[in-house]
């Protein structure tokens, strides 16, 4: 049966991350199910055009001044209670944390709808990347609290799920993340992007794709670029942009090539053109861009921790690397920079490996646990919203 959804997210499309990327695969699956979607978002500057289906309410918000591209709603929880009642839906998810996604969880409560939540960012190991470490307990303490208040919290891997329900989160499920394998694929690799972005036909490329950004732990990659012996990768590609990027260009070596923004397919010759990813964060709760650069024929390199652990396999589909330092991850770099034959190996088998992460079977079993949420609040087995005292201070 189609259903009638309301989605919350304090980042969404046209705006490009991880998150925004994974909620639109989840809008377009909805609508070709035949359901009707209600999207409360930020106001963007860039006019978008939404499918046949979705409705959409933007609210204009206040940007970060240390992370300019995060723009946080400003919304009240009477003006949000007023469009889920107009639209009527059988369940809100909320996606994110901010005070958007704080007056829904406030409006669900009290309209008495099923709500269910999503974790995509661990925040509170942000806070160390900004200087704000200080912070940290305060921000475990409200986000137990928020998703605790919903009836369900999807995240996306079970090294997650478990380090969540160590700090008390209750009722987390994993919510996998899938990669479209037609888009990215081996047969993408072009001589001619190459030579585009001034690589050498005999070069090895190593390429990082994502935010240029505090937390993405780049500046530690560069530090590991500089280590390489003589015998590791000749480049190394950045794609992607944002707040670090000037610095990261004025400390950079010149065999870094930074390539912007990229999108569709020309993102995808990007990755194509390189020959292993690189994958420094230690803070990401997954890392979306891992598989697609595994569907795109490239091992990954990451560190042992939540999402490059649960997504290489060492030795076979990449490396993981114990030590976080820059030293070891120059080394990890040089490993594969002069295992040619094993390099090869180890990028067909990741590419086998992205070809078995379908978006339709995960993103079914995400409307198949709408269903159970829906049931068990019509049942009265579980609270349609939050209960206990409003933490709304320590937001």
């Amino acid at each position: 049966m189609p259903l009638k959804l309301t989605l919350v997210s304090e980042t969404y499309m046209p705006q490009i991350n991880g998150v925004s990327r994974t909620l639109e695969r989840l809008v377009e699956h909805c609508l070709q199910c035949g359901d009707h979607l209600q999207l409360l978002v930020p106001h963007y500057r860039d006019r978008v055009e939404d499918s046949a289906g979705v409705v959409r309410h933007a609210w204009r918000g206040v940007r970060l001044p240390f992370y300019r591209e995060v723009c946080l709603p400003l919304a009240v929880t009477s003006l949000v209670r007023r469009q889920l009642r107009r639209f009527g839906p059988d369940l809100v998810h909320v996606a994110t944390e901010g005070p958007l996604g704080l007056a829904a969880l406030k409006a669900c409560r009290q309209l008495g709808l099923p709500v269910v939540s999503s974790y995509h960012t661990n925040f509170p190991n942000y806070l160390v990347s900004y200087r704000l470490g200080r912070l940290e307990p305060l921000a475990w303490r409200y986000l137990r609290w928020f998703h605790n208040a919903t009836s369900t919290t999807l995240c996306p891997t079970p090294t997650i799920r478990d380090m969540l329900a160590e700090r008390g989160f209750e009722r987390v499920k994993v919510w996998g993340r899938g990669v479209d394998t037609r888009m990215f694929d081996v047969s993408r690799r072009e001589e001619a992007v190459r030579r585009e972005l001034g690589i050498g036909a005999r070069e090895v490329v190593a390429v990082y794709v994502g935010r240029l950004a505090a937390e993405k732990n780049l500046e530690l990659l560069m530090e590991a670029w500089r280590q390489r012996s003589p015998g590791g990768p000749d480049r190394l590609l950045l794609v992607g942009d944002g707040p670090l990027r000037s610095l990261l260009e004025r400390r950079a070596q010149p065999d870094v090539i930074f390539a912007g923004y990229r999108q569709g397919e020309d993102l995808a010759r990007c990755y194509a053109a390189g020959d292993f990813f690189v994958f420094p964060s230690l803070t990401d709760t997954f890392g979306n861009v891992m598989l697609e650069a595994m569907a795109s024929g490239l091992p990954v390199i990451g560190f042992d921790v939540a999402g490059p652990r649960d997504i290489i396999r060492h030795g076979q589909t990449g490396l993981i690397v114990e030590e976080r330092n820059a030293a070891a991850l120059a080394l990890a770099m040089g490993q594969l920079a002069g295992m040619a034959r094993q390099r090869a190996h180890m990028g067909r088998a990741a590419r086998k490996f992205a070809e078995t992460q379908s978006w339709q079977q995960i993103l079914e079993q995400i409307r198949d646990q709408y269903r159970v949420v829906m049931s068990f609040v019509q049942h009265g087995e579980t609270r349609p919203g939050y209960a206990g005292r409003d933490p709304e201070r320590h937001y």
